[in-house]
């Protein structure tokens, strides 16, 4: 299946939207509200597993949490995203530090990376705001090692669209969501594309348990 709808034009608006009206930063360091988006990077860490020495890549990393997470991890990351101010900000975050990442503007449609370069990919909260998610999951299966993990997250729409009212009292500015969530991903359709483009999902699973938000999936490319 293929996002024909939306074009890449109307994901990069989107992309540019969310970084400017509400980045993803905020939510992660929101007290109340960030715990969803907290718990997705402790469960994304928990996957990789040990990653010390590893090349991963994080597609679609806006300003870097996730890419910190991983460098503390002891990874060597490389980022990827279409929003140069995020990447600016990104990189104004490691400044004085010793981390050393791979930071560069690009499209998970068409990534500038060799076949099989990295020991792991993440893509978290970017495929619905892409087009074309079957090319995006090509792109990160194509760049992982084989035996290497693809790990994709995305939230289960269906639960989350009646949390926005409650998110904003917390400072969260949910009011620009159905301008920036392009797509209702489903699960199936993920899973069908992931088993049928070089690689197999080893397990996927919906959090938090009492109100599942988001999908994980890992894969693995054979």
């Amino acid at each position: 299946m293929r996002n024909t709808q939306i074009n890449f034009e109307d994901s990069v608006k989107a992309a540019n939207l969310e970084f400017n009206e509400e980045p993803m930063d905020e939510n992660y360091t929101n007290l109340i509200a960030g715990y969803p988006s907290r718990l997705r990077v402790k469960k994304i860490l928990q996957e990789l597993g040990d990653i010390k020495g590893k090349s991963v890549l994080d597609g679609g990393c806006e300003a870097g949490y996730i890419s910190i997470k991983l460098l503390e991890k002891g990874a060597n990351v490389t980022a990827i995203d279409i929003v140069e101010p995020a990447l600016e900000k990104f990189r104004e975050k490691i400044k004085g530090t010793n981390y050393t990442p791979i930071i560069k503007k690009g499209v998970l449609q068409n990534m500038p990376f060799a076949s099989n370069e990295f020991d792991a990919t993440v893509c978290t909260e970017v495929l619905e705001h892409a087009s074309d998610t079957q090319k995006c999951i090509e792109e990160l299966i194509r760049v992982v090692k084989p035996g290497g993990k693809i790990i994709i997250t995305f939230p289960n729409e269906k639960n989350r669209k009646p949390l926005y009212p409650l998110a904003r009292l917390f400072g969260i500015n949910t009011s620009v969501e159905p301008k920036v969530t392009l797509f209702e991903l489903n699960i199936n359709v993920i899973l069908k594309m992931l088993n049928s483009e070089g690689s197999s999902v080893k397990k996927y699973y919906s959090f938090p348990w009492y109100f599942p938000l988001t999908y994980l999936i890992v894969a693995e490319k054979k």
